[in-house]
């Protein structure tokens, strides 16, 4: 129940964690990662230090707002009685949250050790365009990636609040018509 690293590979009741992150879109960010590598010519400490490693602070900053508003929501009586009808249970979706913010600070250290020229790839390596175009991809998809786990923190919350405000409004509902029917 506690421990994160076991929903992740194993699951809390639904499908492991991990299973988020992989299915079609995984294609979509590999997709993104090699078309932007591609358009984009600059090397990687450059992109790195230029524009990527400052958005992924901004992403990290979003989705923490954002995922402590969802905590906030999550102590809810509504959000409990929601997460009671999900197979994975309470901790599916704590540990969905949390899983956001791995994969926003994955991307974050990977585009800081790339600033720092971590990747860099020996020159003489034969395949050296293809490997650093490799690397290159790998990251820009991952980006992708955090994107879209940066999105999904803040549609998740919004989800949240418009399912705690129905289930408010239905107990209110059915609280007057027991009322009105004297029960």
């Amino acid at each position: 129940m506690f421990n994160y690293w076991n929903w992740f590979f194993t699951g809390s009741g639904g499908l492991p964690g991990y299973r988020r992150l992989l299915g079609w879109w995984l294609l979509v960010h590999l997709a993104v990662g090699a078309l932007v590598a591609f358009v984009v010519r600059v090397d990687l400490p450059t992109a790195a230090n230029s524009v990527l490693f400052p958005l992924a602070s901004i992403f990290v900053g979003l989705a923490f707002a954002w995922a402590g508003n969802a905590m906030a929501l999550m102590q809810s009586s509504e959000i409990e009685k929601l997460t009671e009808q999900h197979e994975g249970g309470y901790a599916e979706y704590v540990y969905t949250y949390q899983t956001a913010i791995l994969v926003i600070l994955v991307t974050m250290v990977l585009w800081g050790l790339a600033g720092m020229r971590v990747f860099a790839v020996p020159k003489d390596l034969a395949a050296a365009p293809y490997v650093a175009y490799g690397v290159k991809a790998a990251l820009f998809g991952l980006s992708s990636m955090a994107l879209r786990e940066c999105w999904h923190v803040v549609l998740g919350s919004q989800w949240m609040l418009l399912a705690q405000h129905a289930i408010r409004k239905h107990s209110r509902e059915k609280r007057q018509e027991d009322k009105k029917n004297g029960k």
